[in-house]
């Protein structure tokens, strides 16, 4: 799974992979292999590369993430996959072009052209692979333009829609 993370100013690409006896994190540059065990709810420990973590992680809404290790706390922003690869999410004002990452077949179209939506809300659920990805809003505006119906098939890179 790919994301995009954000902390304050800082933009980081993240891809996290399955293996075996935990993940491996690719953060920008660096390779981080993880080994991860749920304490409790929002309590975490952790085994970086060698190294024993205790963390909490708390949901504060909007994709937004509070993490404490001892008395540090970073708030993290995630930024969904299907948004972050189309590069929606990255822009706070003016258009944005929401692009289809990968190809599928359009099962629903949850918004209307001229439609006002909030960050968030669901502007269409497309099937790829043999599963339904619901592509968010990723921020307020208006639909300025629709390019897909129900039925479509997409090919990686076909416009779905822009907002303004």
């Amino acid at each position: 799974m790919k994301f995009k993370a954000f902390h304050g100013e800082n933009e980081h690409d993240v891809e996290v992979k399955e293996v075996e006896g935990g993940y491996r994190l690719n953060l920008s540059e660096e390779v981080l292999n993880v080994d991860t065990v749920r304490l409790e709810q929002g309590f975490y420990s952790l085994l970086i590369n060698g190294q024993s973590f205790e963390v909490s992680v708390k949901d504060i809404g909007k994709n937004s993430f509070t993490v404490r290790h001892g008395s540090y706390a970073r708030t993290i922003k995630v930024i969904d996959p299907l948004a972050a690869v189309a590069g929606a999410g990255l822009h706070q004002s003016g258009r944005a072009e929401i692009t289809a990452i990968m190809p599928g077949r359009v099962l629903r179209v949850l918004v209307e052209s001229g439609q006002a939506v909030a960050e968030g809300q669901g502007l269409i659920v497309l099937e790829a692979m043999k599963m339904e990805n619901e592509v968010e809003a990723p921020r307020a505006g208006k639909v300025s333009e629709l390019s897909v119906k129900e039925g479509d098939t997409l090919e990686t890179g076909a416009k779905i829609l822009i907002i303004e």
